[in-house]
This record gives C-alpha cells, structure tokens and sequence, in this order.
C-alpha cells in the first residue's frame, strides 16, 4: 500500500462523537465537546488548513475556551498541517502519547489461536466488555441502561457486517477487548485492552487475528490501526503490520489563553 493511500484512509478516520457531544466542523477543523464520562471531553479530531498552523490554532482556542474547560485534547495526525507540534508546543502543550499508523493489505495469513472469544450480542458481553475498558483504561464504570444503549448500537453494527467489539475469555472468565470498525472497506482496528493478570499470554495477538479473519470475510481490503510504540506497536509489527508514520496527541492548558 501506498503512503497517500494510508494517510487518506486514517485522515478519516476520526474520534468519538456519542449521543450528547457537540461537533463544531469547519473546512480546517473538528472540535468535540464529549459528554462528562469521557476522560477528556474536549478534543480536535483533526486540522486540515494551507493556513500556518499559529493561525488555526489560533481560531480552535478562541473557539474551544468558550467551553470553560482547563484544556484541550489536540491529534496531530499523518495530514495535520506542517509546524502543527511546535506550534503546540510554543503554547505549552504536553505531549501524551505517541502512536504508530500501521497498516497491513488484506487477506492475511496469520497464526490461528484457540482463544475464546465472542462478539458483543448480549448484555453480559457488554457488561464483559466495559468492567475490562473501565479497569484498563480508567473512567467510571456505565449503568445498566447506557450499556443497553450500547448493546443496541452493536447489535445494529453487527447485523450489517460492519464489527462490533470482540471479548476474549479465559477459562470462563473476562480478559481482553478489541474493536473493530469496517469502513469503505478498511478495517479500522481499534481498543484492544487485556486485563493486567493475563498480559504475556498472546491474548491480544489472539483477538487482533479474530479481527483481521472477519474483516477479510466481508470484503476489507486494508487493515488500519494505531498502536501506542511503547505497548501495541511492536506486537502489530510482528505479525505483518507496516508503520506508515507517526501520530501524537496533546494537551493545551486553556486556562487564561
């Protein structure tokens, strides 16, 4: 796969917006301001703009303090604007996180695994699945009626063949999770989390290789992936994946901007 093919396909692939966000997108911006659950509520999903990147950073954080927040979540992507990280960083804007865009051409052969694991189609799944995000990743854990919400968006995603979330299981027991997100045939793959007392054991290797044979069964042609270089990444590499590049997300205090 070509590079330009790489960075069209991730450029559009954007954040969350659930039920409740407000989504302001321009022609060089998307900002979201997430409901309160999310652990940072207000982010800029993207910035495509000739412009200098000073200058559209200046429109976003005239548009984001309006919000009354303290900071905003900023992903410099493959297409961001050249200058988009000093100019961050000239703000005061931390760096957080570093990933890796990998992506691998479909089919694929890969190592098959004798891992249980099943989409989400029930509420214990859903349930499954959200006690292993909230441990994992932190934030507080959903009521039985947002896990009904989600659990119906699922259902709706897996009907039309398009993913779902993926939950592995141990003996019995809830391990790891995984999304996967099927896209003009690109199969984006996403949120794979394995609980600390089964890490080393190949389980997420087991779930990204359930994620890639159902995408290639109905019709993706690209997988797409971000992984983190200090824990995902390297096991992507390994099992075929290509990094095409890196992407980064920030934090930019707002307080007195």
């Amino acid at each position: 796969m070509d590079l330009a093919t790489v960075i069209a396909a991730n450029d559009k692939w954007m954040g969350p917006a659930p039920e409740g966000s407000e989504v302001v997108e321009t022609d060089e911006y998307r900002l979201v301001r997430l409901p309160d659950r999310f652990p940072d509520p207000l982010q800029v999903q993207w910035i495509r703009s000739a412009r200098s990147a000073d200058a559209v950073l200046n429109n976003i954080v005239q548009r984001a303090s309006a919000y009354g927040l303290s900071e905003l979540q900023v992903y410099e992507k493959l297409g961001s604007p050249e200058g988009l990280a000093e100019a961050l960083l000239k703000r005061g804007a931390e760096c957080y996180d570093t990933a890796d865009v990998l992506a691998l051409a479909l089919p694929a052969e890969l190592e098959a695994s004798e891992l249980e694991a099943r989409w989400v189609a029930e509420l214990e799944d859903v349930r499954d699945a959200n006690i292993i995000a909230s441990t994992v990743f932190g934030g507080p854990r959903a009521s039985d009626e947002d896990l009904a919400s989600r659990l119906a968006a699922y259902r709706k995603q897996s009907e039309a063949g398009a993913g779902g979330i993926l939950v592995g299981y141990v003996d019995g027991v809830p391990a790891g999770i995984s999304g996967l997100d099927l896209v003009d045939s690109v199969a984006r793959i996403w949120g794979g989390a394995v609980l600390d007392e089964f890490r080393g054991h190949g389980i997420y290797r087991a779930l990204t290789a359930k994620r890639l044979q159902y995408a290639a069964e109905h019709g993706a042609t690209m997988a797409l992936t971000q992984g983190r270089i200090s824990t995902s990444s390297p096991i992507l590499k390994r099992v075929g994946f290509t990094s095409y590049g890196q992407q980064r997300s920030y934090r930019l205090p707002l307080e007195g901007r």
